[in-house]
């Protein structure tokens, strides 16, 4: 195998098995270290996850809203 080849090999299987590399040293100093702070931030993120689907939700419910109102406009002209 030419050397280049193999460094490549080496270089993907070094980042699968390794799963995700963080290349910024500021990030991998921001990771929570402990279980409970991981769970911390997983239910900040979810929490956050959750309240931009409700504000989605209520512009969909806004939408149909509007759209009823044209479908009845439109039937009485």
């Amino acid at each position: 195998m030419k050397p280049l080849s193999l460094l490549v090999v080496v270089t993907a299987l070094g980042g699968f098995i390794g799963g995700t590399v963080r290349l910024n040293s500021q990030e991998a100093a921001a990771l929570p270290k402990t279980p409970e702070q991981r769970l911390a931030v997983l239910k900040t993120a979810n929490a956050e996850l959750l309240q931009r689907q409700q504000k989605t939700l209520q512009k969909l419910d806004e939408i149909k809203q509007q759209a009823d109102q044209l479908r009845i406009m439109t039937k009485r002209s």
